[in-house]
């Protein structure tokens, strides 16, 4: 696994929206390669889950899309909402719905008409840009130059204003600027140390209230935060070495397939995740009327069981990487799975973005867990 895949793979917002989800069960348009390309010529009548090293989106899709990749560039016309995961991620078409993306960087510079929820290192609003209702955020640096209709909450290092907002703008950034051309119609409210900085061409029709950071609240949660760091990480050593021990075949074959495939691993660990409580629940409401309604909670508890040890898959695949690139070529199941658990560790640890990259993790382990059962399947039936 490459560095960056490293990074922004970890970092799926969407996912841990619970309502994210396509508008129907109907069956999807599945689209992946290395490089696709939807060109400006094509409607696809259906949602789509596309995925590939280059995902170019020009054409129009009339649904939802769901795509993941290096490079995401969506051009074109989406009707429905839009799920969006990759190191840049650039929106200069126009989106019906709302876009909940996750990534190094993501560039909104077309239309939006619902909502822009965002989890990266570089967040910018275009001045091209139209976003119909919220933003909600959580980025390293963000930069607003279009128009957003109604609020803006916001957590992020440094934040500029340069465009119109239509509602009341949350903050809490080390440093916030507004420039000429800001017009914010409601109020600002916003948490930093530094005062803000407001050019003479700025305009805040509402109240401006600052507020200081709680240094009490903040050692006092620290210190909750790493006694807790280290439950999890003994927690999911124990999990792994009991996936290893009990299950001796079945842990290569999972960190091979993720190794192999990890972007077919991040689309199927995405369709299971939505899919599997969807179908459980279904099978609860028939089980309530046929029988068997309790398959569906035992199907469930699986579920959770299958994203922990997604999440241990994932950290065995990111720790053995670490110590081949430090020359520890061939190293053992246990120093790699401990190596991986501190690294993906201290990377969750990442103020408002931490339990998004975690479980992004988690679903790259998971498609590679499906993945590694399906192939076990196969040569047990062909044996």
């Amino acid at each position: 696994m490459k560095p960056t895949t490293a990074w922004f793979a970890f970092g799926l917002l969407i996912l841990a929206l619970a309502g994210a989800s396509p508008r129907d069960a109907s069956p999807a348009t599945l689209r992946h390669s290395k490089t696709f390309v939807l060109p400006r010529s094509e409607t696809i009548h259906d949602d789509l889950y596309a995925a590939g090293t280059v995902v170019d989106i020009q054409g129009t899709v009339d649904g939802d899309l769901i795509v993941g990749g290096q490079t995401v560039t969506i051009g074109g016309t989406v009707t429905g909402d839009v799920i969006m995961v990759g190191r840049d991620l650039m929106i200069s078409g126009s989106v019906g719905g709302t876009v909940r993306a996750a990534g190094n960087a993501l560039t909104v510079d077309g239309s939006v008409g619902h909502d822009v929820l965002a989890g990266c290192g570089a967040l910018v609003i275009g001045p091209n840009a139209t976003i119909g209702r919220d933003v909600l955020a959580g980025a390293g640096n963000s930069s607003f130059g279009g128009s957003v209709g109604r609020d803006v909450r916001l957590a992020s290092g440094s934040a500029s204003f340069s465009g119109p907002v239509g509602g009341v703008v949350y903050a809490r950034a080390k440093d916030i600027r507004l420039n000429d051309g800001a017009v914010l119609e409601h109020d600002l409210f916003y948490t930093s140390k530094n005062e803000l900085t407001k050019s003479s061409g700025a305009v805040v029709k509402g109240r401006v209230e600052r507020h200081l950071p709680t240094h009490e609240f903040e050692h006092r949660r620290f210190g909750g935060g790493v006694i807790g760091w280290f439950q999890g990480l003994i927690g999911f050593a124990i999990l792994g070495a009991l996936f290893y021990l009990l299950f001796a075949g079945a842990s290569p074959r999972t960190l091979e397939a993720l190794g192999k495939a990890p972007w077919a691993s991040l689309g199927l660990g995405l369709l299971l995740a939505f899919g599997f409580p969807c179908a459980a629940a279904f099978l609860f409401i028939l089980g309530l009327i046929v029988g068997g309604w309790w398959i569906a909670l035992g199907g469930i508890a699986l579920y959770f069981f299958a994203l922990a040890l997604g999440y241990v898959t994932t950290a065995t695949c990111v720790g053995r990487w670490l110590l081949e690139r430090s020359g520890q070529r061939g190293a053992a199941f246990g120093w790699a799975l401990l190596a991986g658990l501190v690294a993906l560790g201290l990377v969750t640890a990442i103020p408002f973005l931490g339990h998004l990259l975690g479980f992004t993790a988690t679903l790259f382990g998971l498609g590679a867990l499906a993945m590694a059962w399906y192939q076990a399947r196969r040569g047990a039936t062909a044996t």
